[in-house]
């Protein structure tokens, strides 16, 4: 039971440190409103700074299930229309059942992980920080992987990323016509990924250090 314990932990540290690192620049505006910037967006779509940001709380309210559909109106050049058009809204309804299916394993894991670090906390401290300095080291390798793999051809892996979670194609959309494509261009999501990756890295290297910690403080090492 230990051992299994050990392996949940070391594995559910990330899992979790990643998922809530999505969400806080999924919903971060002042990401938003610093990549906005960066890939001239409201030039691009002819839609002021003011409304990006109105629209962008439109869009998280939606990922989030508090607003019930994506039909959201906004002045595009200069014209009060809708702003996406229908191949926009079917893609992002799944993406809303992304985000749900994420939340739901998010805090689910986080439960889990609570439990078995209590457990291991009143049974095996020991046990607890080897896992801690392993869940670090296990996610160091992981995403040293991925950096190597986005540094080398970013494009590919977004590609092979949208062909796994999403069973169509509607995430393919023409940058002269998409809105959506121009509020979020792959400069976007390559800030994005890098953002998540090293908050993520902190995260767990903090994690690793205390266990590292733990560990000295506990004695000598023990077999996990």
């Amino acid at each position: 039971m230990k051992k299994a314990a050990f392996c949940l932990v070391m594995l559910l540290i990330p899992l979790v440190t990643v998922l809530c690192s999505v969400q806080i620049f999924v919903y971060c505006d002042t990401f938003f409103a610093g990549q906005y910037e960066a890939n001239r967006v409201a030039e691009n779509t002819k839609i002021k700074n003011e409304d990006l940001m109105r629209i962008t709380d439109e869009i998280q309210a939606y990922l989030s299930g508090q607003r019930k559909d994506f039909i959201i109106y906004g002045t595009v050049d200069g014209k009060y229309r809708q702003v996406f058009n229908e191949r926009e809204i079917m893609h992002m309804k799944d993406v809303q059942s992304l985000f749900k299916a994420g939340f739901i394993l998010r805090n689910l894991s986080a439960v889990l992980l609570l439990l078995l670090v209590l457990y291991l906390w009143l049974s095996e401290k020991k046990l607890l920080f080897k896992a801690m300095l392993a869940s670090f080291l296990f996610s160091a390798a992981v995403f040293l992987a991925l950096a190597v793999l986005l540094y080398l051809d970013f494009n590919r892996c977004f590609v092979v990323f949208h062909e796994v979670l999403f069973n169509n194609d509607l995430w393919i959309l023409a940058p002269e016509s998409s809105i959506l494509v121009n509020m979020v261009p792959e400069p976007f999501f390559v800030a994005i990924a890098w953002h998540i990756v090293l908050s993520s890295f902190l995260i767990l290297a903090v994690i690793g250090f205390a266990g590292f910690l733990g560990i000295s403080k506990t004695g000598k090492k023990s077999p996990a």
